[in-house]
């Protein structure tokens, strides 16, 4: 059903900095990219384990690629489904399965889903502490 509803945009990726390019090539790149921090990366294991663990992960980062100051509308699950690369059941599952984990918190709005990721942020804080 999404692949009907969305479609993949492509960016121009030749004014990427090659801080970025030197890392990914511009084919890889070349629909966006999720930042991602070193010490998300560090506490992975922790955080994103066991079966479902790579789904859980996708989905975060779907959010996390929505996730803009100037936002018109908040995301819906069957888009963010779409970014993430999986189905929306799949999705729905994994975000409520985040809930549980109380890594993320979710409140409908008239428009889709409003998600903070504040209890992720947390746990990588805690996870990474020196």
């Amino acid at each position: 059903m999404s692949k009907d509803l969305f479609k993949r945009t492509k960016i121009n990726t030749s004014n990427l900095p090659s801080n970025l390019t030197s890392k990914w090539s511009p084919e890889v790149l070349n629909e966006g990219f999720v930042p991602f921090p070193k010490r998300l990366l560090r506490c992975l294991p922790k955080l994103f384990s066991g079966t479902g663990g790579v789904e859980k992960l996708a989905t975060v980062l779907a959010i996390v690629d929505f996730q803009r100051g100037n936002l018109s509308r908040d995301p819906s699950p069957e888009y963010l489904a779409f970014v993430a690369g999986i189905a929306p059941e799949n999705f729905e599952r994994n975000l409520a399965q985040l809930v549980v984990e109380k890594l993320v918190m979710v409140e409908e709005t008239e428009t889709g889903l409003k998600i903070s990721l504040q209890g992720l942020l947390n746990a990588i804080e805690e996870q990474t502490k020196e």
